[in-house]
């Protein structure tokens, strides 16, 4: 069930579609992906404690590797989840940095509720502007996106390595990396769509934090392979423990698997928290990671099995020097002929109803 509901935000009045189906409806959710700003609600903090998937694949790398071992948790968020998990796996000393003034307010009452204040070294600020003497022996941290890097990873652990942590430091995660296959958004809502209710608070302090309403990146939850119509490829490639690249360009082919329509790509990560593990897929399972929807055509374009779509992705450090801007380029070729569409998701997007999938999220605006 769809409804219209104006934001009460500064600046133009506008309409937002909002889905108020029940969580246990079984449909797919559509939600802003904005973890690369500071838009986090006790509601997204309790996904990400409560979420198992993501849970017992950072326990198992800290049980490896965090014994003995001095370690730093960046962004460690409200309840210090990997801080607390490496002092239970038997850090010898633990440091957490929290950048956002509610988080870190809200993470030192959770320490100090839990008695952990004697035994982890809180600190408020960004992990790009604190210093650490003696340098830590390992890293844990979680500052990856629905897009692997679109949270700063890339900048913020390569900067980490070179200034927080010794030569042989380990960090966790291990690997990320974020595939793209081809799919089509009119497909997965064929019944139209809006914003699921609950993420609304999200969607308003992303628009504040911007300055005014904008585009901002789509994530949808409960969906899987299914969406994908094409095979799928690997676009970004981070590598923590490796040549960690905070710039790329790549250019990939993706061939449709079956008959059906194509109007942009999914992005989704598979994330290593250690080399021997299994991966955390946020395609496959439900975790707070979600897909991220990329519109390239205006409209759906029918494919059959074996026609191609040749993807480009790139991506470079915005002007804050941490947070990448991506490019996305397409080129499908079926028997109808070759269709070409783009597509920017920038760190700070500045426009509104861009493309014909935002007109309908936003169907009014007014300057009031």
């Amino acid at each position: 069930m769809f409804a219209q509901r104006r934001l009460e935000i500064p600046g133009p009045s506008f309409d937002v579609v909002v889905d108020e189906s029940d969580w246990d409806s079984g449909s797919p959710q559509l939600w802003p992906s904005v973890g690369m700003h500071p838009c986090y609600d006790e509601m997204l903090y309790d996904f990400m404690t409560m979420d198992e998937v993501r849970n017992l694949a950072y326990r198992e790398a800290l049980r490896q590797l965090a014994p003995g071992r001095t370690v730093l948790d960046i962004g460690t968020g409200r309840d210090l989840n990997w801080a607390v998990e490496a002092l239970g796996a038997g850090a010898r000393r633990v440091t957490a940095v929290e950048g956002m003034d509610e988080t870190y307010r809200m993470a030192w009452e959770h320490a100090e509720r839990e008695g952990l204040l004697d035994r982890i070294d809180l600190r408020h600020g960004w992990s790009t502007e604190i210093s650490l003497d003696p340098r830590v022996e390992m890293c844990v941290s979680e500052v990856i996106g629905d897009i692997g890097g679109a949270e700063g990873a890339a900048a913020i652990l390569a900067d980490a390595r070179r200034r927080l942590t010794t030569p042989e430091a380990m960090f966790v995660p291990h690997l990320c990396v974020t595939f793209a296959g081809a799919a089509c958004f009119a497909d997965i809502f064929p019944s139209g769509a809006g914003f699921f209710a609950d993420s609304l608070d999200l969607l308003t302090q992303a628009f504040t934090v911007l300055g005014g309403p904008c585009d901002v990146l789509l994530g949808i939850s409960g969906i899987g392979p299914e969406a994908v119509i094409s095979d799928h490829k690997p676009v970004e490639v981070l590598e923590f423990n490796g040549n960690l690249a905070v710039e790329g360009d790549s250019t990939v082919t993706l061939t449709a698997q079956r008959d059906g329509r194509v109007d942009g790509v999914l992005l989704w990560i598979q994330l290593w928290c250690s080399p021997d593990g299994p991966p955390v897929d946020s395609l496959h399972e439900r975790t707070n990671w979600m897909p991220a929807y990329v519109p390239l055509f205006d409209e759906p374009r029918e494919v059959a099995a074996g026609d191609v779509l040749t993807l480009g992705f790139r991506y470079k450090p915005s002007d804050d020097g941490i947070h990448p801007d991506y490019s996305l380029s397409g080129s499908l070729r079926t028997a109808q002929g070759v269709a070409t569409g783009e597509h920017d998701v920038p760190y700070r997007p500045v426009g509104l109803r861009g493309r014909p999938v935002y007109e309908r999220l936003f169907p009014t605006v007014s300057e009031e």
